[in-house]
């Protein structure tokens, strides 16, 4: 099946985060370019594998696109109606990453595919912590605006299956319309073998309030058991008045050192809330090291408990760790790498990336069921006649002949 030219659009390029990561790879996958609503050149890859061009780097909107909370939405939202048309037009298939991009309206015969990394969360599932009259009038009204912009694609893949059940349940999007295609983890850079298990447990996030960070460092501080917290961010400096002698903060990693920190951990602890995928638990587990994960958002679909890991109900992490060092997993480090490489490696994110796009054009292909008036069938009864429909791409047994039903090309 031809897909025609494609090129991939994703929201924006101000920090070089998991979704920027996914859209580079979604631009090697397909060979195409990558189209950026707003973006900071420090941050893009300098390798020249990806095609990266910001999208009408001239406009004023970028200006609006600088600023933080409703300004910013509201640029992203004119940017994207307004001069996407003129960079994608030209396009057949066009892969969008994130939600922005879907303010842009497809042509007629355009095949569009919405990568999703969650409806948006404030909108929806955090809307109830949205602060105010105010805040909560604005987030309904901007919800009733977007929900008329996401329907437009042809096909919806999710980054989890906890994805594609708020995009049912939030944009009523058929089933038949949703799939789910987990990111691309480099799983064949982490090895059980980089580093020999040590005495220490591992906490592995940007150091934000949503990540949790602080459960972990009072249940191992209080437990007075080594723990290393890798990674930076606004709550470091809280935390580290938490911590006690036992816990280490190095910051950030690269991925040399993260490699070794993850295959050494005697276990990865993630407290992370509401998680859309989380790298984090698939990294450490391709390192072949179990984690000790919190039963909140896809983290708890990720790990198996009592298999590749513990599960802890939030608040009971204490007595995880204890069930932890009893009764260890079922699973050795071979078998729990072995289970990321199966289903979060890049070859499969790219073999089900490239089916997804053949599926969607072909669904979306548009195929006239022509009924012939007598006179117009080729030739007479008989062999001669069978072949010149034959070839005329013609076929049909009783009554007018029907078209044969190959792909619109």
């Amino acid at each position: 099946m031809r897909t025609g030219r494609i090129a991939i659009a994703h929201k924006d390029y101000d920090v070089r985060g998991g979704g920027e990561v996914l859209a580079e790879e979604l631009a090697r996958t397909f060979e195409a370019p990558l189209y950026v609503g707003h973006g900071d050149p420090a941050n893009q890859p300098d390798d020249g594998e990806v095609d990266v061009r910001e999208l009408a780097p001239g406009s004023p909107l970028h200006r609006l696109m600088r600023r933080d909370g409703a300004i910013r939405g509201i640029g992203h939202m004119l940017h994207w109606r307004d001069n996407a048309h003129a960079a994608l037009g030209e396009y057949e298939v066009v892969v969008t990453s994130g939600n922005e991009p879907l303010w842009w309206l497809p042509a007629d015969r355009q095949t569009v595919v919405a990568y999703t990394h969650s409806p948006p969360r404030w909108l929806y599932d955090r809307y109830h912590e949205s602060e105010g009259f105010v805040g909560r009038t604005y987030q309904q009204f901007q919800r009733r605006l977007y929900e008329g912009a996401v329907k437009r694609p042809d096909l919806f893949v999710a980054n989890s299956d906890l994805v594609a059940r708020r995009i049912r349940r939030y944009w009523s999007v058929p089933d038949e319309r949703i799939r789910t295609v987990y990111p691309p983890v480099d799983t064949a850079a982490f090895s059980p073998e980089d580093a020999p298990t040590g005495d220490y447990w591992l906490a592995l996030s940007r150091l934000d309030a949503a990540k949790h960070t602080a459960d972990v460092v009072e249940a191992v501080a209080e437990r007075g058991d080594r723990l290393v917290v890798a990674g930076d961010g606004p709550e470091r400096e809280r935390l580290e008045r938490l911590a006690g002698p036992t816990v280490e903060f190095v910051g950030y990693v690269d991925e040399a050192e993260k490699r070794e920190l993850l295959s050494g951990a005697r276990a990865c602890v993630y407290a992370a809330a509401n998680e859309d995928f989380g790298m984090v638990p698939v990294e450490a587990m391709a390192a072949g090291t179990p984690v000790v994960g919190v039963d909140d958002g896809f983290t708890a679909f990720q790990v198996r408990d009592g298999v590749n890991g513990v599960v802890f109900e939030r608040g009971a992490l204490a007595a995880a760790l204890d069930r932890f060092e009893r009764d260890g997993v079922r699973w050795d480090g071979d078998q729990i790498a072995a289970f990321a490489r199966a289903n979060f490696s890049v070859e499969r994110f790219r073999r089900e990336m490239r089916e997804a796009v053949v599926d969607a054009v072909e669904a979306a292909s548009v195929e006239p069921e022509w009924v012939l008036p007598p006179e117009c069938v080729p030739g007479d009864a008989g062999e001669e006649s069978d072949a010149a429909e034959q070839d005329a791409g013609w076929s049909g047994s009783e009554g007018a002949p029907v078209p044969d039903r190959g792909r619109d090309r």
